[in-house]
């Protein structure tokens, strides 16, 4: 992601939003609910690639415009100098203003004319440069707008994926306090809720459990282009801030604060493999060995992630060495 070019929508628990046709069956509800979260957040890693591609191709039609326009300026030079020369020379068409013959005048104008340029490769260069910077121009014009289409395009995905994360969140919000009230019945209708407390600790366990404790929608980004030139390293979770991120293997877990991923850390996998996590809002200051399951942070958009949808950016490194596609592990596990 690019900072700077996110509206600054986030995603929200959107509780008002309808409920699918088939909610009287949670489970039915839930997973098409899953499945249209997953496929906006699809489009919206396709979208963010379009924009990388069209901004890559802006940068090369610069470059190129650029490189002409300075050797349009050397060659206009080197020409202007062969007609200062010329001219001192005295090639000039002064002595034709006396001269008779008209076919004369014609062969002494276009003699005049060669010698006043140079030689026929400085002029054929020179015309060949300003032609393809013509072209360039064009070109560069039409980049611009395939920018501003692809910008659009993730500005729209953006906001596409924000509501069907909410419209999920809403979902599992809504079975959520379906289970609480079933476990509260008995209690005094007049006993006031307790305030939401940021979970910490271990809150989820088995052999590998997804980092992203709650909503969440995700695709198979893994690979494609983003800005700068870069190649994307892992796979884009998307979800709410605030969402709990947890140790998805037991493991040791530091954090690493940087400019590119903002608040995010490395976990040392119990399974020989080193895990990445990027953009949390904030740290539940777990440090050292960890159970699996643990709270490690929570989900957000720091580093250049600001200003556009609240997720976790997330990688798995075999053995400490090159990242692999997470898209199959989460998929099992998510």
């Amino acid at each position: 992601m690019r900072r700077g070019l996110w509206g600054a929508a986030t995603v929200v628990l959107l509780l008002s939003l309808p409920l699918p046709a088939h909610a009287d069956d949670p489970a039915t509800a839930h997973k098409a609910a899953q499945e249209r979260a997953n496929k906006a957040a699809a489009r919206f890693a396709q979208a963010q690639s379009d924009l990388a591609r069209a901004e890559a191709g802006l940068a090369d039609l610069q470059a190129r415009v650029r490189r002409d326009e300075q050797q349009l300026v050397a060659l206009k030079t080197q020409v202007q100098d062969l007609a200062v020369r010329e001219y001192m020379r005295g090639g000039t068409s002064v002595p034709l203003l006396f001269e008779k013959d008209i076919n004369a005048v014609a062969r002494a104008r276009a003699m005049v004319k060669y010698v006043t340029l140079g030689d026929v490769q400085s002029i054929d260069r020179y015309r060949a440069t300003r032609q393809d910077l013509a072209a360039a121009s064009r070109r560069l014009n039409d980049q611009l707008g395939k920018q501003r289409a692809a910008l659009a395009g993730v500005l729209a995905e953006q906001k596409a994926a924000e509501a069907d994360l909410g419209r999920l969140a809403a979902e599992e919000a809504k079975r959520a306090q379906q289970e609480a009230a079933a476990r509260t019945r008995a209690a005094a209708p007049s006993a006031a809720p307790a305030a939401a407390a940021k979970p910490t600790g271990q809150i989820a366990s088995g052999p590998w459990v997804c980092p992203v404790q709650g909503p969440h929608s995700f695709s198979d980004d893994y690979g494609q282009p983003r800005p700068g030139g870069r190649a994307h390293q892992g796979n884009d979770i998307l979800s709410p801030r605030g969402t709990p991120v947890v140790a998805n293997v037991a493991g040791s877990v530091q954090q690493h604060p940087n400019g590119l991923g903002g608040l995010a850390y490395f976990l040392e996998g119990d399974d020989g493999k080193e895990y990445y996590g990027a953009h949390l809002d904030s740290f539940s200051g777990a440090s050292g060995h960890v159970a699996i399951g643990t709270v490690i942070g929570y989900v957000g958009n720091t580093g250049d992630a600001a200003g556009g949808p609240t997720h976790l950016h997330f990688e798995i490194h075999p053995a400490g060495h090159t990242p692999t596609d997470p898209y199959p592990t989460l998929v099992k596990y998510c």
